[in-house]
């Protein structure tokens, strides 16, 4: 741990940027501010690899096997670039699947990674090749991750060194393909439910409005005639309903412009673990990930205070990630972990219990992937129920808005009718 020397905040070694005033924590680089949806975390450190894959290290030298090297140049893309659409995640999910499959059959990281070079799809060959090249050559393949910052998470990059570091990378990989899976999935059915109404139900509206508005207008003196009705109608039509889809259009790209930047990415974290339901799958989510990280590296021999380190890390939430990593240097200092995960009020009293009877059997790291796979059960049943919630919501607000359309167009469907009425005995007069 270091503090910062603007504000004094204690942060991980492993960190560039404050996590309480963003200040740089390298004296010879300015204060730049993040500019992407990778740095909203800063969970890669450059320099502190661990061991090489497939192989545990010594636990007194796992964290010194490297001196600090020079941070790759990472490769982005515009700033209108989708991070992670919906295809793309599936690519990403049968990529670490079958990377997970192959690695835990017993084959090197290289041969594994030769091989999904020739079948992969042709989007992530070349991520293969470099993962392949640098096996070869003796290095973490967390390096290539980083420099990829537009395909990856930084907590994907986190669990991936924890496994190099405690010599599990096919568990590692398995996490990765996991949390793809589950977001291919909730994805897919969400976007199943948006997808009626946003591509039968919004035109309809927004045809359908120009119509009623030419209903409710005044009959001209000279009545209705075919140019009449058309111009009024286009008119409607450029003035609320081309408008209203623009907008729609524009608040799409806003979003998708905003995912770029790492402070509306931190904001949005902050924000969803406040929600009702969301929040408990995000929390569940990285809990997981941390207890099932520590575990892993616990039973690999690593000691606490690094294995802690590197499972805070993995967790990859921006509230949640500097609320264990304080707990690193009183870990050194020989508190049991189980009063320490009490002090961050992350965890729940069941969780805290597990912890507490693996110290007193010894048997620490096997109830911490327990409490890991009851996060996980949670995460799906929180998941599953989100889309149910998520459906009969759209359900309803779709409803509302089609009955008091329809409402609308009833009641000016009838009052044009009395008014032609009117209209036809002043002519007859």
């Amino acid at each position: 741990m270091r503090s910062c020397p603007k504000c004094g905040t204690p942060n991980s070694t492993k960190r560039t940027i404050c996590y309480q005033c963003r200040a740089s924590l390298r004296p010879e680089s300015p204060n730049i501010a993040p500019s992407s949806r990778w740095e909203a975390l800063e969970t890669h450190a450059h320099g502190e690899a661990g061991a090489a894959p497939h192989k545990t290290p010594d636990v007194s030298s796992a964290r010194e096997v490297q001196g600090p090297a020079v941070p790759p140049k990472a490769s982005r893309r515009g700033i209108l670039a989708v991070r992670h659409p919906i295809s793309h995640v599936r690519r990403m999910g049968l990529f670490f699947r079958e990377l997970h499959t192959l690695t835990r059959s017993g084959v090197a990281i290289a041969p594994a990674c030769r091989e999904l070079e020739r079948h992969a799809p042709s989007s992530l060959r070349f991520l293969a090749r470099e993962m392949a090249s640098v096996a070869e050559s003796g290095e973490p393949t967390s390096t290539v991750m980083e420099t990829h910052q537009n395909l990856f998470y930084p907590w994907h990059v986190g669990v991936v060194r924890a496994a190099e570091t405690g010599g599990f990378l096919p568990e590692a990989f398995d996490q990765i393909a996991h949390a793809y899976e589950v977001e291919w999935e909730t994805r897919t059915a969400l976007r199943l439910r948006l997808f009626f109404y946003g591509v039968f139900g919004t035109p309809a509206v927004l045809f359908s409005l120009p119509l009623i508005l030419t209903v409710a207008q005044p009959i001209p003196a000279e009545g209705w005639t075919p140019e009449s009705v058309a111009g009024t109608i286009f008119y409607y039509f450029r003035t609320i309903s081309l408008p209203i889809a623009v907008g729609l259009f524009a608040c799409i790209v806003i979003w998708q412009m905003l995912q770029t930047t790492a402070w509306f990415q931190e904001a949005q974290q902050r924000i969803v673990l406040r929600l009702p339901i969301v929040g408990r799958m995000a929390r569940a989510a990285a809990l997981q990930r941390y207890m099932a990280i520590l575990g892993l590296m616990l039973r690999g021999g690593l000691p606490i205070a690094g294995a802690a380190e590197e499972a805070a890390m993995s967790a990859g939430n921006v509230v949640l990630t500097p609320k264990l990593l304080e707990i690193v240097p009183t870990l050194r200092e020989g508190v049991p972990l189980s009063q320490l995960l009490r002090q961050t009020e992350a965890f729940d009293p069941d969780t805290l219990n597990m912890a507490t009877t693996g110290e007193m059997s010894g048997s620490l790291p096997e109830m911490l992937e327990r409490a890991a796979g009851y996060y996980r059960e949670e995460n799906e049943a929180k998941r599953k129920m989100l889309l149910k919630v998520a459906g009969v919501t759209f359900g309803v607000i779709w409803l509302a808005l089609l009955g008091a359309l329809a409402l609308v167009a009833l009641r000016t469907y009838f009052d044009f009718a009395f008014r032609t009425y009117d209209w036809m005995m002043e002519g007859i007069e």
